[in-house]
């Protein structure tokens, strides 16, 4: 706080000047009082306790997708290694992140030899699933698209851009197979699919 007379710097809370003397007291009725260390730390704990009131809450209430193993013994005759999977609990608005994994074989679809194949699945509405792969060889990687999505009552339709052999696209309109949602065929039927073969078509 300056001194209106002299213009010499006081501290915030004086009531006279320490250079000339002056009264300082008109000038702090001017500016509120400033807040207490108490009450900012009031404040503070306040804060905290709804936010951690908030995370709480928000943690009861998420849908937990199905339980998938890590690990999966598979035996074929292309020493397909199991699948990873991370199973994620993304709850912002729009899509959401329900599964990730990878995989890898001794020999590709298209008999390009070893191979790897990645994945993350969203749920973009409750009947409709969009799976973004990457499927790698010694010659090609092909960054592919499936979808699934209900048709009818007792159908889901997939399709695949491109293929995995990097060509063209492939559509099919199969069964669920006993399932009522599309939910179920991805964690029954689809998903323990790419632990046995990969990418899709």
């Amino acid at each position: 706080m300056y001194c209106e007379k002299c213009g010499h710097k006081n501290d915030a809370d004086a009531k006279f000047c320490k250079m000339c003397g002056a009264d300082l007291n008109h000038i702090l009725s001017k500016f509120p009082k400033t807040m207490t260390t108490s009450n900012k730390l009031l404040i503070v704990i306040v804060i905290l306790l709804v936010l951690g009131i908030g995370i709480s809450v928000g943690m009861l209430l998420t849908n937990k997708a199905p339980t998938t193993n890590n690990t999966t013994n598979i035996t074929t005759g292309n020493d397909i290694t199991p699948a990873t999977t991370t199973p994620s609990h993304d709850h912002t608005s729009g899509p959401k992140l329900i599964d990730s994994g990878s995989m890898s074989g001794s020999n590709a679809k298209y008999q390009d030899g070893p191979f790897t194949y990645q994945w993350e699945t969203y749920k973009i509405g409750e009947e409709n699933y969009v799976m973004y792969g990457t499927y790698v060889t010694s010659s090609k990687t092909v960054k592919q698209t499936v979808t699934l999505k209900k048709y009818g009552s007792q159908f889901v339709e997939i399709t695949a851009e491109p293929k995995s052999s990097g060509k063209s696209s492939w559509r099919t309109v199969t069964s669920l197979l006993g399932h009522s949602t599309v939910d179920e065929y991805y964690w029954e039927i689809f998903r323990p699919n790419r632990d046995m073969g990969g990418p899709v078509s």
